[in-house]
């Protein structure tokens, strides 16, 4: 009894490498099939020319016999090379990193996978209406005439399997290629993903200690206000909380948020704040760095509005640009510099983040400094339409 166990076990890790290659074989990216159509054409050119050498005087029905045959050899080598050769760079040779001894598999796997190939393509030419292509009786017009080549079952075998082996190699090299670039560009995409992450995170503590100084001043002037400020302060926290998580937002996550906080500030602050927003529909859904709004307006509030005890306002508006880009753009009032000398972390952070997004985005700053009337400070950015 344990003899069949043993034989089971030994068969399972081969059963593993089958389910494996299965699996991979229906797990392509879009990038991929491109590519595999794209070979596939030149894998038929190739194949139609060498069988326009090899059979001369075609008429219209023969024609058509080689456009078929050239198809279903193209086809089959496809097909091994989809269902065999790629799985095993996956699981075999690209994890490791590195050939050494798996070179020699590869080139036994390739020369394995001639064969078949060769093997099919005897096959197809004894198909009825394809045995005229039959490559067994190979005839090659030349300008002295047409001369007449018989191979062997054998050495036809031998020397068209290690033709096909090459072409296995060089689709091979080509794959490896295209996955290297592949995965060059996947980590430079997580490493700016993660970059981005870092500093969409670093500006978590900067926000909660202004909210919180916010609201550090409220409990001194009405305690209830205060209250009322630390319940939307907690819903403005829940909300935070499920965005920060994503380096990029819509702008309609943006403004959940920015909206929270200026209600927070508009109890502080009561008519000191007049807000105007100008949103146009088709912002919404645009992306911008998250948090990149919240930065915006707390600049606004910390050192043009806060500062002045006169009314002050704040104006965020949006308009879609020449050239599938869009703009946002965050104006605030001052009268007096603000006491607070800035740091200027937030819009640094913001440019950086900029930067890392895909397209071109940029973001000016206007200053139109006061004489004896208001001031007007301007942050626009400019994103790649989504």
């Amino acid at each position: 009894m344990s003899e069949p166990m043993n034989n089971t076990t030994a068969l399972l890790p081969f059963r593993q490498q089958l389910r494996a290659f299965w699996q991979l074989s229906f797990s392509t990216s879009r990038e991929y099939k491109i590519g595999t159509l794209i070979s596939f054409i030149l894998g038929f050119i190739a194949y139609w020319s060498v069988m326009q050498a090899m059979f001369s005087q075609l008429g219209p029905v023969q024609q058509l016999a080689v456009f078929l045959r050239s198809v279903l050899d193209t086809l089959a080598f496809v097909l091994l090379a989809h269902f065999f050769v790629r799985p095993y760079l996956k699981l075999h040779v690209i994890p490791k990193g590195r050939f050494g001894w798996e070179l020699l598999r590869l080139a036994t796997l390739l020369y394995i996978l001639g064969i078949i190939s060769m093997l099919l393509s005897v096959a197809i030419g004894k198909i009825g209406f394809l045995d005229l292509t039959d490559i067994t009786h190979m005839v090659f017009s030349s300008a002295k005439g047409e001369f007449q080549m018989q191979f062997q079952d054998q050495s036809l075998l031998l020397i068209g399997a290690f033709n096909q082996a090459v072409v296995f190699g060089i689709w091979t090299l080509v794959y490896l290629m295209w996955h290297n670039i592949k995965s060059k560009k996947q980590m430079q995409q997580q490493l700016e993903q993660s970059r981005l992450q870092q500093l969409t995170n670093q500006l978590s503590p900067h926000f909660l200690f202004n909210a919180l100084n916010s609201i550090r001043a409220l409990i001194f002037e009405d305690q209830h206000k205060a209250a009322d400020t630390v319940t939307q302060l907690s819903e403005l926290f829940r909300t935070h909380l499920q965005a920060h998580l994503r380096p990029i937002s819509t702008l309609e996550e943006e403004w959940r948020i920015a909206e929270h906080y200026l209600s927070i500030e508009q109890v502080r602050l009561e008519q000191r704040l007049q807000l105007e927003l100008d949103i146009t529909p088709d912002s919404w859904q645009q992306k911008l760095p998250t948090l990149a709004l919240l930065t915006l307006v707390e600049n606004a509030i910390k050192h043009g509005i806060s500062p002045n005890s006169e009314p002050g306002f704040i104006r965020i508006c949006s308009r879609q640009l020449p050239g599938g880009r869009w703009q946002l753009e965050v104006q605030n009032s001052y009268r007096h510099a603000s006491s607070q000398s800035g740091t200027q972390t937030g819009l640094a952070n913001l440019q950086q983040r900029l930067v890392l997004m895909p397209g071109q985005n940029t973001l000016k700053v206007h200053n139109h400094k006061p004489g004896t009337a208001t001031g007007l400070y301007s942050v626009q950015m400019e994103l790649s339409n989504d």
